[in-house]
């Protein structure tokens, strides 16, 4: 597995897509997905099982919200990624900067989805932060 993380608009699904591309090219590592084609997931998913079947999972923290909203056990679907797709990247945006949301909701949502990356990262076999489009790898 692997984690990418940045700020919104800097190109972490552009590095994800460019990281699979080369995978297959190099290596069959990921999964050959009608010919090679790169499957992403993001928040608009309908079945679980998209997220255990993807390449990519763009917008993670907004899969978070969503879950916290419909009250899912996250680190259940979390550790049944890790189990069934473990070759996923996850791509998220980094929400922890800036003023702390008055909203109950807002900081519960806020604080779930960064414990849930420091998971993540733990697992992954590497984690890159994008910044201005380009990737520095942190582990």
């Amino acid at each position: 597995m692997r984690l990418v993380i940045g700020g919104t608009a800097q190109g972490k699904l552009t590095f994800a897509k460019e990281f699979v591309e080369k995978s297959y090219a190099d290596y069959s590592g990921y999964r050959e997905n009608e010919g090679n084609s790169c499957r992403i997931v993001d928040e608009t998913y309908t079945k679980l099982e998209e997220l255990y079947e993807a390449t990519i999972i763009n917008h993670f923290h907004l899969i978070v919200r969503r879950m916290l909203s419909e009250k899912v056990d996250i680190s259940e679907i979390v550790e049944q990624i890790v189990l069934q797709n473990p070759q996923v990247i996850l791509v998220t945006t980094e929400i922890g900067y800036g003023i702390v949301p008055i909203d109950k909701f807002e900081r519960n949502y806020r604080e779930q989805t960064g414990r849930i990356c420091c998971t993540i990262a733990k697992k992954s076999q590497e984690v890159y932060r994008i910044t201005c489009g380009i990737p520095m790898q942190l582990k």
